[in-house]
């Protein structure tokens, strides 16, 4: 990459630029009436000819301009990646999506994920901080009938689960409390797999029954918590913007697409796989490992805490300036509002 002359680096550039933006062939003539360069035609094409003998630029068919290659789209996209930036409007209409506190982690991820399909136009997916990793802040108790108590587990980062306890015994408000209490005096601080080890263990602890009671609806919901989901947006955005090719074969790799990101333990493998060792934002255009994915670009970036990642999935041609910096800049957001989303809370672990 380094080899291409100044010239040929710009010619590059309007190149891919120009097929994101209108998608057709861009020929020599296109390049010198958008720059005026000082050259004729012909140096325009020899320069075309030699970005095509590099791989940066092909022709879909003889005797038409050029289109982009995976090699092309990649060269374009870390010359992006120190020029990103999103218009003052859009980060404000980030601000306002977050600005209203959730401590349900489960909807602030979905909301995440739609957030960023709607800004970007393309699939977007959010795997969830690791829950291995999280620890039990506080459970809350709301005694809701005489045998029936509503049971919150706050983590670390926010509202993992909540749900129904049946208790066997009529308990009063008092005695509700009292479980609460001395589930967090006990577990607070706690790494959640090990509550859960905590709540399958029958033999006698610091525990009373109506506090066991409890302990295995905790743990029968952290089970399902910690069966770690991949939130999916925007697939139907993908489609659209596939169907303004007149071609078969983007809706084939499409269907492709939806087969693999079907399984979600697969998808998730690939995406630790492609980000192996790396860090902020990773970009995998048609090298992404996992079978169906060869004709997309995978934008994807980590966020604290817990080792959390979201991203896109979309065409080749993305508009990867927008893109990268929406990932970017939604994933500071989204980082910021966990790690900040118990420290502000009551009841706080004081260590």
């Amino acid at each position: 990459m380094n080899a291409l002359s100044e010239r040929q680096r710009l010619i590059l550039k309007e190149i891919v630029d120009r097929y994101i933006r209108q998608r057709e062939p861009v020929s020599s003539r296109m390049i010198l009436e958008d720059y005026g360069l000082d050259v004729s035609s012909a140096t325009v094409r020899n320069e075309m000819n030699d970005l095509e003998a590099a791989g940066f630029i092909q022709k879909p068919y003889s005797s038409s301009g050029r289109i982009p290659t995976k090699t092309g789209y990649r060269f374009f996209v870390d010359w992006l990646l120190d020029l990103s930036e999103l218009t003052r409007e859009e980060r404000l209409e980030i601000v306002e999506t977050y600005e209203t506190r959730c401590l349900d982690v489960e909807e602030t991820l979905r909301q995440t994920a739609f957030l960023l399909s709607n800004m970007t136009g393309a699939a977007a997916f959010v795997i969830p901080p690791r829950p291995d990793e999280m620890r039990l802040d506080r459970v809350a108790l709301l005694r809701m009938s005489p045998q029936l108590a509503y049971l919150v587990i706050v983590s670390d980062i926010g509202v993992v689960e909540h749900g129904l306890v049946p208790l066997e015994d009529d308990l009063p408000p008092d005695d509700i409390k009292r479980i609460a209490t001395l589930i967090n005096e006990n577990l607070r601080g706690v790494n959640l797999s090990e509550v859960l080890q905590l709540a399958d263990d029958d033999t006698d602890g610091w525990y009373e029954r109506p506090v066991r009671e409890a302990l295995v609806v905790l743990g029968r919901l952290l089970q399902r918590r910690l069966q770690r989901s991949v939130q999916f947006e925007g697939l139907f955005h993908l489609a659209d913007a596939l169907q303004a090719v007149p071609a078969e074969e983007p809706m084939t790799n499409f269907t492709a697409l939806g087969h693999a990101v079907r399984d979600e333990k697969a998808f998730a493998a690939a995406l630790a796989a492609a980000r192996t060792d790396r860090e902020g934002i990773v970009v995998s255009i048609g090298d992404f490992p996992l079978e169906g994915v060869e004709e997309f670009s995978v934008v994807s970036c980590g966020f604290r805490p817990h080792a959390g990642t979201l991203g896109v999935i979309g065409p080749l041609w993305m508009d990867y300036g927008r893109t990268l910096s929406a990932v970017r800049y939604i994933a500071s957001r989204l980082e910021t509002l966990l790690l900040g989303s118990c420290t502000q809370a009551p009841l706080r672990n004081k260590q």
